[in-house]
């Protein structure tokens, strides 16, 4: 467990994550532009990273026995330090306690800490990053279907076990109970949900009754602070631009199709080559993060695709393209942020690749309105920053 704070419990707002600050990725950036807020507005907010890595293997660093010794030390560390937290009037009785990640908190644990404050008549509230409230996988994409899957949401759980769904991205045997757990604190007023978008909100709701408590509150990462800031020119290497991370929920196997169904046009891929997929000729596979050559290569390419096939929430990666890419493309389904874009801000594909790729050709000029860009950057960024002082105002009830 690591703890990063000011002062001593209780604090108004004690931040309860999974992930630490340090980790790359989405939550990792959220907390660091929260902690940086904190310390710049000087805010009354403790930060508990308390993660639990049941899966040892998965959370290796280095894939060698002495790196294998080093995870299972850390592992039982983690064990012991969630053990005596739980066991702390101070932090139980937190007067505000703010969750993120709950399948790297651990669900069992974290099941415990909601029902001891619901003893006392508080409240814990839980920041929504993903699906995983209602969606083991935590991105609600079944492999192979092309679009969101609501199954869980339609039916209950018990479709997660028809499926055979496994939980991602920790293998938490207790997450399906705690679909349901959850469910069941939410309805009796002992969980609060804030989500970063309206989709997000109606999504809770259909989960857990019209009564649950859910606002929209926003999302605002480190990465965002650049949104006016155009990267740095560059030679552009293809024509497309794949922006996100190789899943399938995220659409990397789906642009691959989109790829040999466009053999006109180069694609590029910025993460390592799949092993098991068909490459074309014209996909071009080079790792490389925002900072390290894919922002410039955003900004150069006449097109960036961003096709999640989930009910995605603000990406970092559609924000920062709509930001800098020259024209946006993107998959929107009920409830998702690409939804409730702007007319003429993306252009809008359908979720069959070869359909996908006959609008394209069809707007193969298309841009984006330089001025509707300006004005969607400035209306983003006027609502999402300043977050922790947003949830510091808001009152969780």
């Amino acid at each position: 467990m690591t703890v990063v704070a000011k002062g001593r419990l209780p604090s108004k707002l004690t931040v309860v994550s999974g992930i630490a600050p340090t980790t790359r990725g989405g939550t990792g950036r959220l907390l660091r532009s929260l902690m940086a807020e904190r310390d710049a507005k000087g805010l009354d907010v403790r930060f508990i990273v308390v993660g639990n890595r049941a899966n040892v293997a998965r959370s290796m660093v280095a894939r060698h026995p002495l790196g294998l010794v080093r995870e299972v030390v850390r592992h039982y560390g983690r064990q012991a330090s969630r053990h005596w937290l739980i066991r702390q009037p101070a932090f139980i009785g937190s007067q505000r306690m703010l969750v993120l990640h709950p399948q790297e908190i651990g669900t069992r644990w974290l099941t415990e800490v909601i029902r001891r404050r619901g003893l006392s008549g508080l409240k814990t509230e839980l920041f929504v990053l993903d699906a995983s409230f209602f969606c083991v996988r935590s991105y609600n994409h079944v492999s192979g279907e092309p679009g969101p899957c609501r199954r869980c949401l339609d039916e209950g759980l018990e479709a997660a076990r028809r499926l055979g769904c496994r939980p991602f991205p920790i293998r938490d045997r207790w997450a399906l109970v705690f679909g349901e757990t959850l469910q069941r604190q939410a309805l009796l007023g002992q969980v609060v949900f804030w989500t970063q978008t309206a989709g997000h909100a109606s999504l809770v709701r259909q989960y857990a009754g019209s009564g649950v408590s859910v606002r929209p509150i926003g999302l605002w990462t480190d990465d965002f602070d650049d949104l006016d800031t155009p990267p740095p020119e560059a030679v552009p290497l293809a024509d497309v631009v794949y922006h996100g991370t190789w899943l399938d929920a995220k659409g990397g196997p789906w642009a691959l199709r989109l790829a040999e169904a466009m053999p006109e046009r180069r694609f590029l891929f910025p993460c390592p080559r799949p092993r098991n997929d068909v490459v074309p000729s014209n996909a071009i596979f080079e790792t490389m993060s925002w900072d390290t050559g894919l922002a410039a290569q955003v900004r150069c390419a006449p097109l960036t695709v961003v096709p999640s096939l989930w009910t995605a929430p603000i990406e970092a990666a559609l924000v920062k393209s709509i930001a800098h890419a020259p024209a946006t493309a993107v998959i929107s389904f009920p409830d998702s942020f690409a939804a409730a874009l702007p007319a003429g801000l993306v252009l809008h594909l359908p979720p069959g690749p070869r359909e996908a790729a006959d609008v394209l050709r069809r707007h193969g000029d298309w841009t984006v309105d330089p001025h509707l860009r300006r004005a969607w950057v400035r209306e983003f960024t006027d609502w999402n920053r300043g977050l922790l002082q947003k949830l510091l105002e808001a009152s969780p009830s």
